[in-house]
């Protein structure tokens, strides 16, 4: 549920963005934009608000689980431990708080842990950086507005987050892993999931913007500075103030403004904007003109300019979604049993601690500086900058190619990141008893007893099938 729970989010918060951002005081025809306007801006707050709702409303009925569960002292008992041979194996869970450094430090010798701990930050890494910039890659690449790319998100997190988790927990049951085999099944999912990677190699040209991408007719000075945006057609528009606005030519070119793309005539309709007269878009015959149409019993009426996105061509986006949905299934494959591995490889009574000091590590190095590090990347590969007060703004226009390249490399390197440490995590892995630093030993947790199957009676006693004698009581199954 943790993994399927944002993936919810996603095509619920995607839904939202239909909505405008001040929808309970402003009705988006008064401002005259539509959600196909590039400077809509979606009621992203009320995820927040339903969240929070939620959350109390589940906080309530868990206030009256009890500390642990009948039957748990009796599990506890009967399971062989697995924690890596080591300082940390031998020294006491703590039990004060002055005891606490000496604990965490007896956590860092272990090399497994300690390995296990880098590949959830490299992984954490990715997961977060792509879960806030992801969509803007869809939306930039296959000309596809916000709300849909975070459907699309949704539509890929969804199946191959739920899908992946439940494989990776099958495939350590179906196998019997013990701890060393499990970490060699992250290994090999996240080697897979880098081979998916390479689905970033998909581009898609970039928007023809007049003045940026490419030049206006009459002019052959093409270039990414805001003084490019001024042509012959627009001179005597004055359009300098003017704010952007984007507005789709019937040439197909992305003008910053109607004003810069030289239009005199506007003709409202709802949220939608036409725009005729436009000099500095190519002269079309009227008769192929394109036209707009409010209802099917309404006339068609024929426009140079739009205030909404141009379509594109690019056939890639629905095979990105594929190898997109690669990627996300092989990496929640890798989910479940990496932590599994992660507690197995601890004592019973550090697992708590082992658990908080691994997220700490995931915070920090992962989840944390991951949203700093993708738009440091995404920035880099900004086309033209919104100017204001003097100031630099947001970013108006993204070059694909090298938004595509970024995105590759930092996918493909954490990756690899992450099949590193999963190796490491392995070879340095010392099972209980063994001289071997990788030996893989049965998991005897999980392990049915054969003398206890058939007619479920054992030295005198009825039996249920189970190795654990805590779970021969009904009451427990």
């Amino acid at each position: 549920m943790a993994v399927v729970g944002p993936a919810l989010g996603y095509v619920l918060g995607g839904q939202m963005l239909h909505l405008y951002t001040d929808f309970l005081t402003v009705e988006p025809q008064t401002v005259g934009i539509s959600p196909l306007s590039s400077v809509w801006v979606g009621a992203w707050w009320v995820g927040f608000v339903l969240a929070a709702v939620l959350c109390v409303l589940v906080a309530l009925p868990m206030l009256a689980f009890p500390y642990e569960l009948p039957g748990a002292a009796d599990i506890r008992a009967t399971k062989v431990s697995e924690a890596h041979e080591g300082t940390a194996s031998r020294s006491a869970a703590f039990s004060a708080i002055h005891e606490l450094p000496k604990a965490a430090a007896a956590l860092l010798k272990n090399p497994t842990f300690l390995f296990l701990n880098l590949a959830g930050a490299s992984e954490g890494l990715l997961i977060s950086g792509f879960a806030a910039f992801l969509p803007k890659l869809i939306e930039n690449q296959f000309a596809v507005n916000a709300a849909n790319a975070a459907l699309l998100l949704g539509v890929i997190t969804v199946p191959a987050g739920g899908g992946g988790t439940f494989l990776g927990g099958w495939l350590v049951k179906r196998w019997q892993l013990a701890c060393a085999g499990i970490i060699k099944l992250c290994a090999a999912a996240s080697a897979v999931a880098a081979v998916f990677t390479f689905c970033f190699i998909l581009t898609c040209p970039d928007y023809p913007f007049a003045g940026v991408t490419v030049p206006y007719e009459d002019s052959q000075l093409p270039g990414f500075r805001a003084e490019s945006l001024s042509a012959n057609c627009n001179s005597e528009c004055a359009c300098a103030d003017a704010e952007y606005s984007p507005v789709c030519g019937a040439d197909k070119v992305v003008y910053f403004s109607p004003c810069h793309a030289g239009c005199t005539r506007t003709q409202g309709f709802e949220s939608t904007q036409l725009y005729t007269e436009c000099r500095c878009i190519a002269s079309l015959n009227s008769s192929i003109l394109p036209t707009f149409q409010i209802d099917a019993n309404s006339p068609k009426v024929p426009y140079e300019a739009i205030n909404s996105t141009c379509s594109s061509d690019c056939p890639y986006l629905w095979l990105f979604v594929v190898l997109a949905f690669g990627i996300m299934l092989f990496t929640f494959v890798a989910t479940m049993p990496a932590l599994s591995a992660t507690l197995r490889c601890v004592r019973e009574d550090q697992r708590s601690f082992a658990l908080g000091i691994q997220w700490i590590k995931v915070r920090l190095l992962g989840t944390i500086p991951a949203p700093l590090l993708f738009g440091f990347l995404i920035d880099l590969s900004c086309s033209l900058w919104d100017q204001a007060c003097g100031s630099t703004g947001a970013c108006l226009l993204y070059d694909n190619i090298n938004m595509s390249r970024y995105m590759l490399a930092l996918a493909l390197i954490g990756k690899l990141c992450s099949v590193l440490f999963f190796f490491l995590a392995w070879w340095f892995y010392k099972p209980p008893g063994s001289k071997s630093s990788n030996a893989v030993i049965p998991s005897v947790d999980m392990k049915v007893r054969k003398d206890h199957i058939g007619n479920g009676n054992v030295e005198g006693r009825v039996s249920n099938g189970y190795c654990n004698p805590g779970m021969d009581h009904s009451e427990h199954l």
